[in-house]
């Protein structure tokens, strides 16, 4: 995996403002984690917050409850679930994606459709209706959970199916949240541009061809940071296999976190860059980005190669004596991150800068474990 992939996902998210992108494993106490999420990367009215948090999890539990899985795992058909939210201008944008019986399309799909056809006051009615009928099995469930998935946000939701062979198929489903009743026309089309349902199929196909789990772009500031730590703890201690390495894993996920957070460029107040997990022959990668300016590069550069061409012995030897140098806090705590990332990976780091304009460059580096 080349460090190259930081900078083509950012360039495809630059207009985000946060985005969070998950495929893997889900489970109810990832539901949780991830529908606080926003609490940090949303400052907005409360609210907004509580009604993306509703979308969040009627979208997971229409992975959890409802997803089909094949009967015989194959490289063709073992496509992963996936979880999407993005903030664009005056618009969030929620998604998910999980493999649906093709015996269970036609229903769904007009269901959806049907859906897409009513009023406010209609879907409302309906809803009320099925509650007091008593009428909530799981498929009634279901429904109900897509009847309010369009109350909340006020828009027809937007679905595709994507056939995967004679069992099954890939069900696309997203729904759009504005903040704003009224939008410009630059806004409209900035987000249409964005998230079609094209898009967000191109983006699902990119990401499982290159083993991708997750992609975070947005701040990355000090509080920002700390609920994506704990969604990507949870999902490591609901996989078994990865329990012998998970404290390495999160030791590692913080160091580099913490990178972006303490030394990427701060514009505005914001430190934006991007993070992503890839998981490829039982070994993961970690992959950060993130702006720094150009009269930095040299120095860095210098530095990483620096820290490259040493030993495990001659490593160990430099993180002693950073800590006994009489350095600043801030400068100590940037060698000793560097130096405690490479003492981690199983292979040798390796980091890529694009330069951007004549002021700042794309700084992106990447380890494995």
């Amino acid at each position: 995996m080349t460090t190259e992939i930081a900078h083509k996902y950012y360039k495809a998210l630059q207009n985000d403002h946060f985005s969070y992108i998950y495929l893997g494993n889900f489970d109810d106490e990832l539901t949780y984690s991830i529908s606080h999420l926003n609490e940090t990367s949303i400052v907005e009215p409360k609210n907004l917050r509580n009604k993306l948090s509703f979308l969040i999890s009627e979208c997971f539990q229409n992975i959890i409850r409802h997803a089909d899985k094949p009967e015989l795992v194959t490289r063709t058909n073992n496509k992963p679930s996936m979880f999407i939210i993005r903030n664009i201008k005056n618009s969030f944008f929620i998604g998910s994606t999980n493999l649906i019986d093709n015996s269970k399309k036609d229903l769904l799909q007009a269901k959806l459709r049907t859906i897409n056809t009513l009023s406010q006051n209609e879907l409302k009615e309906i809803y009320l209706n099925s509650l007091s009928n008593d009428n909530v099995s799981e498929k009634g469930g279901a429904g109900l959970g897509l009847i309010t998935m369009a109350q909340r946000s006020g828009c027809s939701l937007e679905f595709d199916f994507e056939f995967l062979n004679y069992f099954l198929s890939v069900f696309f489903i997203q729904v759009v949240v504005k903040t704003k009743k009224e939008q410009s026309e630059d806004d409209l089309y900035e987000f249409a541009e964005n998230t079609t349902m094209d898009k967000f199929k191109d983006l699902y196909k990119q990401m499982v061809e290159e083993d991708v789990l997750m992609i975070r772009k947005g701040d990355f500031s000090q509080e920002a940071i700390l609920p994506l730590l704990n969604i990507i703890e949870t999902n490591l201690s609901t996989n078994s296999k990865w329990h012998g390495i998970k404290k390495k894993i999160i030791y590692l996920l913080i160091e580099m976190l913490q990178n972006i957070s303490k030394h990427g460029k701060e514009t505005n107040g914001i430190r934006d860059g991007i993070f992503v997990i890839t998981k490829k022959h039982n070994h993961f990668t970690i992959i950060t980005g993130n702006f720094i300016d150009n009269s930095n590069v040299e120095a860095l550069e210098n530095h990483l190669n620096s820290l490259i061409d040493l030993d495990e012995a001659a490593l160990k030897e430099m993180y002693n004596n950073t800590l006994l140098r009489q350095d600043t806090v801030e400068t100590k705590s940037a060698g000793i991150g560097l130096i405690e990332i490479m003492k981690f990976g199983t292979k040798k780091l390796s980091y890529t800068f694009t330069q951007v304009n004549d002021i700042e460059s794309f700084f992106s580096v990447c380890i494995t474990i």
